[in-house]
């Protein structure tokens, strides 16, 4: 079934010659036009006494640098960058996302969110990166896991991909120190 998302066929018989057509991937940010930069804000861990720094700026065409020191102390420990809620997307014709990344060999989370009340949860999808390596990242919307404030929530409802408002990502995991992680695209596929 799950393949059948991934990639919908549709037979056209025109004069007895079958044509077919694949579903194409959902650009969802390409970081080509000004408003999609502009979409994205930081939180880190000063929002509970912590120290760590982050920032998500322009460092090419088309490229976003999520970029920032994480501190363990005052019992910090994380940096976020997530786009704001400027609309709801209806990805539910979609298997996941594709990300189209390059890191520093750290681990982060890939995150979306339905509801962007402050107490609303988190879905979180963990990938660890290759150091200067380019990957295109594929992230199963049933793998995306129900978190809040930090701590998984095995009761929690399952993330509805028909009502996306937020896309971002985090490094947490006491993974003190400098980070680097440059987004070219994010896309539903």
């Amino acid at each position: 079934m799950q393949k059948i998302l991934l990639q919908i066929l549709i037979i056209f018989f025109i004069g007895g010659t079958t044509v077919m057509a694949e579903q194409k991937d959902k650009v969802i940010y390409d970081f080509t036009k000004e408003q999609d930069f502009e979409e994205w804000q930081v939180i880190n861990d000063t929002v509970m006494g912590g120290i760590s720094q982050s920032r998500m700026e322009k460092c090419g065409k088309g490229l976003v640098c999520f970029t920032g020191t994480v501190s363990l102390e005052n019992s910090g420990g994380f940096c976020s960058a997530s786009s704001l809620p400027a609309m709801t997307y209806d990805l539910s014709s979609f298997e996941g996302i594709k990300i189209r990344l390059k890191g520093d060999g750290k681990k982060y989370k890939a995150t979306l969110k339905n509801d962007t009340s402050f107490n609303g949860f988190v879905y979180q999808f963990e990938f660890k990166t290759e150091a200067g390596k380019w990957i295109d990242l594929n992230a199963p919307f049933n793998k995306f896991k129900p978190v809040f404030m930090g701590v998984f929530q095995k009761d929690a409802a399952k993330l509805d991909n028909g009502k996306i408002k937020s896309f971002g990502f985090i490094i947490s995991d006491k993974q003190a120190g400098e980070f680097r992680l440059e987004i070219d695209n994010i896309k539903a596929y």
